[in-house]
Formats: structure tokens, sequence, C-alpha cells
């Protein structure tokens, strides 16, 4: 559990947790700035699937808005650790788990299984029999469980970005190790000890950007290394376990947004970016617009669009440039997930209650067989006689 509100306050004002409060618990600002990351990913992937040019791409991530491509992904990233947080603080360690596979899980195993049954049967170069047959289409549906493939047999091998089915799906791994650490974090400490917390983050930012430097493995032209979203998320985390203490301000929002854009420009500092990227995503999604009345369709844009955007290259080989190819990416991608959130994602969502009662009972059951077994298990560990096991 995370620890009441009881620190001591070193700035006049609105904390993030006033905000919250004052918002009644509100997620509008969160929601636009979800989908708003959503769809500033379908943007990216338009560019690079209509050049085709790993000269661009490490022009593009070399260049001086390096900074712009690189915030995408951690803000997701931190916004992800502060909502998820205060999930695990409201519930039960098991529930924890079983909500993130309802949230993750069933639009993902959709997509996986049109892409791969509708998608690469409609455009495979392979006859059908080969296809269906193809242990490659076999380890397609790993995606579902976190291990990752990209390809699909005989799929858009003549595209720009050959062969590639959903390349926005290499940061499911990484999303998983979040939810396990934070798991991990919670059976060790609780969250409790904040501070001890925060300093490891801060500690770990800081050995893994002297480990970038001193060892210059870091490439200028290369994209953000996976862990660096970790920490991203972790950071998300320090700040809702602080959002009791951390002002609620403009003036610090601003300096986060410029710390980020700094830190972020520069390929051997991006770990440190983690905390101000994090209070900025928490400031910006803290803001209460109108809510969103169609429903959460970020996580459906974010699944959908690479394979939709391939597709359109693939029925244009003539080649759109990268606006055309977002303006009708966008309605496609915006439509599937639309679908997704009506008819699976929130459907799941809207059981969850159900489930958690179901879960609950199972795990009351197992809890009650292990019993005796753990407590046979300590007074073997005391040296007691067998009779006493009993």
């Amino acid at each position: 559990m995370i620890e009441s509100s009881t620190g001591l306050r070193i700035f006049a004002g609105r904390t993030l947790l006033d905000q919250i409060q004052k918002g009644n618990g509100a997620t509008a600002g969160f929601d636009y700035l979800r989908l708003g990351l959503a769809l500033a990913v379908v943007v990216w992937h338009s560019v690079i699937l209509t050049s085709g040019s790993l000269a661009l791409y490490q022009a593009l991530w070399s260049g001086p808005f390096r900074f712009l491509l690189a915030a995408i992904l951690p803000m997701f990233f931190a916004l992800s650790g502060f909502l998820v947080t205060g999930s695990l603080v409201r519930t039960r360690l098991h529930q924890f788990a079983v909500l993130r596979v309802l949230r993750l899980a069933p639009a993902l195993a959709v997509e996986v299984t049109l892409s791969a049954l509708i998608l690469g049967v409609l455009f495979t170069t392979l006859p059908l029999r080969d296809y269906l047959t193809s242990p490659e289409l076999g380890g397609y549906f790993g995606n579902i469980v976190g291990l990752v493939h990209f390809t699909l047999p005989g799929v858009f091998e003549h595209n720009r970005v050959p062969r590639v089915v959903n390349s926005q799906l290499w940061t499911i791994p990484f999303e998983l190790e979040c939810y396990v650490s934070l798991v991990i974090v919670s059976l060790l400490m609780g969250l409790r000890h904040r501070r001890v917390f925060v300093a490891l983050l801060v500690l770990f930012s800081l050995a893994a950007t002297a480990g970038a430097v001193l060892n210059n493995s870091v490439s200028p032209f290369a994209p953000l290394q996976g862990r660096v979203l970790v920490v991203a998320f972790l950071a998300g985390v320090a700040i809702h376990i602080y959002r009791d203490w951390i002002p609620y301000s403009s003036f610090i929002g601003v300096g986060a947004a410029v710390a980020s854009a700094v830190l972020l420009q520069i390929p051997d500092t991006a770990y440190l970016a983690a905390l101000p990227v994090a209070y900025l995503t928490v400031w910006i999604g803290l803001m209460r617009p109108p809510k969103i009345p169609f429903g959460d369709l970020s996580y459906g844009v974010y699944l959908f669009h690479f394979p939709v955007e391939q597709t359109i290259a693939h029925l244009f080989p003539g080649g759109a440039c990268w606006w055309q190819m977002t303006l009708m990416a966008l309605p496609a991608s915006l439509l599937c997930a639309w679908l997704s959130w009506n008819l699976v994602e929130q459907p799941f969502l809207s059981r969850k209650k159900l489930i958690l009662a179901r879960v609950d009972r199972v795990y009351s059951a197992l809890a009650e067989l292990a019993r005796p077994i753990l407590r046979a298990g300590r007074e073997m560990a005391l040296g007691l006689p067998p009779a006493a096991w009993r």
C-alpha cells in the first residue's frame, strides 16, 4: 500500500493530489493526451513507411527535433505508470494482474488474429496451404503473450518497408516488464518506502547514463532504448506516490517540458529525462477538458494503425507522401479502434467486477489449500517432529 498524505509540503498551493481531488478523479486530460500520443505514432510511421529510407530514419533521429520523436513513448509509459499505480493501490496484487490482462490482452489477441488470418491470407504471395502451415504463422500468435514477431510469411514483401506487419508491438515486452517491476517493488517494499524507491530510481538513471557515456553505447542515429521506457514508467509511479507532496504548477510544467526536450535531444541523457517527462505528462493529464464522448480509442489506434498503413502502402505502390498516408490511414485506424473499443475492450472491462469476483473465489480456494503445506514447511524449517506438522 502507498503511505497516506502525510508528507511535508515545502511549496504552498495545490499539489497533484489536490488537483486530482478537485477533478473528482476525472481522467479526461489523460484520455486526450493518450489519444494525441497514439496519433503522433501514426504520423511518425507514415513518414517511415512512405519513404522506406534508412538514411531519412537516421537523419530524423539525429536531427534538431529528435526530442519530439523521443518524447512520444516515454510519455505513454509515464502516463501508464502514474495511472496503473492508482489501480494497484485500490486492489490486491492478483486483482491488479487480472485487470492488466483484461485491459491489454483481448484487443491484442483480436488484432493479432485478424492480421494473421485475414490480412495475411489476402496479401501473402505464398500458396494458401503453404501460408497456413508455415511455422512463421504459428510464431506470429506469440505476440498475444509478448513473444514479438513482426512478420507473416509472404506478406508485404514488396512494400518500401518489406515484410513488417506490426512493428508497433516492439513495446509490448517492455510494458509487461513494467508491470512485473511494479509488482516486485510492491511485494518488496509495498511502495511505503517512497524515499527509497525514488532514490533507487535516481541512482539507476545516473548509473545508466554514466554507462552510456563511458561505453559510447547509444548511437546518435538510433531511437530510444527499451529500458528508457521502463524507467519512464517507474518515474510515473514515483510521481504518483509523491502526489500529495509535488506541486501542481504551470511553472514547473513548463520547466519540465524544457528539461525533457534538452535531455531527450541528447541520446546519452535519455534516462535522466524520465522524471521531467513524467511530471510533464501528469501535469498535462490532470488538466480538465471535456470528456471524450466516443470512448478510449488510443490503444486501438496504437494496435491497428501499422497494419492499416502497410495495407495502404501495398495497395498504392506508386507511393503516397507521408501526409497523404496519414490522411488515408487515420480514418481506417480510428474506425478499427472504435470497433475494438465497442466490441472487444469495453465489453471485457464492463465485466471486470464479475471476473474479479470469480478470480477472488479461486484465489481464496487456492490459498486455503496451500495453507497446510506452508504451515508444514515452516515447521519443518524449525525442526519440529512430523507429528507437529498436522
